[in-house]
């Protein structure tokens, strides 16, 4: 395998590259059932079968709406009171409630659509990059400012990440390049001096390829086909990885 050279950058998306993600229907119900009680204590009774139809629907609405307007991220407050939870908020009061309670809303729900852990060998390797001076940044989609960073924080890798962008914070998500603008400017590096390592070629490679990385890195995870079902377009990785471990040997070229 060719090495990639003059590498000072090394950009990961979280899900499928850091964390290792997978759909789980019963971790999903876990969660609609938090958040039903959670609804349940600010006085806005929803049963979790209505509740579950009601995520599931919401999603596909509102990944249809980011699609149709240039991939831009809403705040997770429009996401829960205009997609997710809309038929709750004909009630002024109650879409107060919802609006003051959505990121909490949002770090639950994400949390719970995968079953979740650490990829193998994710300390070491972070670690290895972080040792070897390569400045690490995360760039994620993600409804949630709080759950990404909670949990590098959990595995102790946050000290490791030069810069975290979150498509929360900044108001667009990958494929749009924007997205990474962020990070190159709170790193210092041009996209030529980069990589970004990703799990799908509907976001990330497409993305990173848009936006001018020196290379697109692509591992499958549990969440690559599910993302990429619908993708037709035709950005091609320039390396396919099994492993996140097995990042060190490109990066000796």
């Amino acid at each position: 395998m060719a090495g990639i050279p003059d590498v000072k950058g090394v950009f990961l998306d979280y899900g499928g590259v850091v964390e290792d993600v997978h759909p789980d229907e019963d971790q999903f119900r876990r969660g609609v059932s938090i958040i039903s009680d959670m609804l349940g204590d600010a006085g806005i009774a929803i049963d979790r079968e209505s509740l579950s139809d009601a995520l599931r629907s919401g999603q596909g609405a509102y990944d249809a709406w980011y699609r149709e307007n240039g991939y831009r991220e809403l705040p997770n407050e429009e996401i829960w009171t205009t997609f997710f939870l809309e038929e709750y908020c004909r009630d002024t009061g109650a879409k107060k409630r919802i609006r003051e309670r959505a990121e909490e809303l949002s770090s639950i729900y994400e949390y719970y659509l995968y079953k979740r852990r650490p990829v193998e060998e994710m300390l070491h390797v972070l670690k290895n990059l972080f040792q070897n001076r390569y400045v690490i940044a995360l760039v994620s989609n993600t409804m949630s400012r709080t759950l990404i960073p909670e949990r590098l924080k959990k595995y102790g890798v946050d000290r490791y990440f030069t810069t975290v962008v979150l498509s929360a914070e900044e108001g667009v998500r990958k494929p749009n390049e924007a997205i990474f603008q962020p990070a190159f400017r709170q790193t210092g590096l041009s996209p030529e001096q980069c990589v970004y390592i990703g799990d799908t070629l509907s976001r990330d490679v497409e993305g990173s390829r848009r936006a001018g990385f020196r290379s697109s890195i692509l591992i499958h995870s549990g969440l690559t086909d599910v993302k990429d079902r619908d993708y037709r377009g035709d950005a091609k990785p320039d390396h396919i990885l099994k492993k996140l471990r097995d990042l060190k040997p490109l990066l000796t070229g």
